[in-house]
């Protein structure tokens, strides 16, 4: 679809499509996969996060392209068990951009609303992804098992659930990005780096590194897991 500015110039309706990809050590996530983890095994069964002020950097410039999404990489109701890939269009001005940046979890803004306060279909409607008792959204919700004991079966739940304002975080990624007439970006997220601090595999023997708390006082396994995004987060 197109539309005219004044000077009869056509500006093409959402134009471009930003691709969103969820990976393990490099490749494209599967539900309930034993994948290695030094020498023990991790399975996933579920991921979905909130990404906030989703905006294309040109210089000093910025073109934001979304206030928030929510971006669900393993839906119930997928046709199989491989992680799915999640697309957004946007309307972008013709140009050569030089990075994005992106905000991980839901800006303090929109956190001190609550589902009520937004009309059906918005991200923020969704009432499983709030948690009514932090008054927070749940910014990230990681969940599988682990093979804890080295029998290489995976019998020990992991269970990340991170929310309030104190986990939010944000980043700038710089990438060549042009747009003419349309334009595509993909953002990838690997797990195993996500879990990868310093070089170093997250020690999910530890049983507090398996599951985040539920005391809205208790946040360090939180925003230790969301300021670790940007680390996890590829442009290819």
């Amino acid at each position: 679809m197109t539309a005219c500015k004044d000077n009869d110039e056509p500006v093409n309706r959402d134009n471009f499509t930003v691709t969103f990809k969820v990976l393990y050590d490099g490749q494209p996530l599967e539900k309930y996969v034993n994948y290695p983890y030094g020498d023990k095994y991790i399975m996933f069964d579920k991921f979905n996060t909130y990404l906030s002020d989703l905006t294309l950097l040109k210089g000093a410039e910025e073109v934001k392209l979304s206030d928030i999404e929510w971006v669900d990489f393993t839906p119930d109701f997928a046709p199989d068990d491989k992680a799915v890939s999640v697309s957004f269009k946007y309307t972008v001005p013709d140009g050569d951009y030089t990075g994005v940046k992106i905000g991980y979890g839901v800006r303090a803004d929109l956190n001190a609303k609550k589902p009520a306060d937004f009309p059906v279909g918005h991200p923020l409607y969704l009432e499983n992804e709030y948690w009514t008792g932090w008054k927070s959204y749940i910014f990230t919700k990681i969940q599988g098992e682990f093979d804890v004991d080295g029998d290489n079966s995976t019998d020990t739940n992991i269970f990340y659930h991170c929310g309030s304002d104190a986990v939010y975080n944000t980043a700038t990624m710089n990438r060549d990005i042009r747009v003419s007439g349309d334009g595509t970006l993909e953002i990838e997220f690997d797990l195993k780096k996500l879990f990868t601090f310093n070089g170093q595999l997250l020690d999910l023997t530890v049983p507090t590194n398996q599951v985040t708390s539920h005391d809205a006082s208790n946040i360090a396994l939180g925003q230790k897991i969301m300021s670790n995004f940007k680390n996890a987060t590829l442009l290819p």
